[in-house]
């Protein structure tokens, strides 16, 4: 009886992997077909909250944010993917994930007002009327 359970189990899991339903499981990966909306990111909202353009704008150099806030010149260049693309070490959507989601969840601890931490917030289906809102592409 074991022994078919076990077997039943190993044909279990070589058929998630060929099907990749193994993406869905805890892969960090995205999939190409992901089918999650561009992350809807007020700028103006944030930098009423936010005191200092460097705690999300950075570029470091031997672990310093050496960044100037005066090369922040609304350009292309600011935009996060400028750097983080998918041939850096961080791409855009794991940086994304990190700095919003780690900013989020310590403001909650420390018991302010934070933004969203579930997928569907950051990724709604439909977008307020907000025009200064900057649509973070994936």
């Amino acid at each position: 009886m074991d022994r078919m359970l076990l077997s039943a189990l190993a044909l279990w899991l070589i058929a998630i992997s060929l099907l990749g339903i193994g993406k869905v499981i805890g892969t960090s990966e995205a999939s190409p077909d992901d089918s999650r909306a561009a992350a809807f990111f007020p700028h103006d909202r944030h930098m009423e909250v936010v005191d200092d353009c460097k705690s999300c704008h950075h570029r470091y150099a031997d672990g310093v944010n050496v960044l100037e806030e005066d090369e922040l010149d609304g350009g292309d260049a600011m935009r996060c993917r400028a750097c983080h693309n998918d041939a850096a070490s961080i791409d855009g959507r794991e940086a994304f994930h990190r700095q919003c989601i780690q900013c989020h969840r310590s403001l909650e601890k420390n018991g302010n007002p934070s933004g969203p931490r579930t997928c569907g917030t950051c990724h709604p289906k439909t977008v307020s009327g907000d025009l200064a809102a900057l649509i973070i592409q994936r």
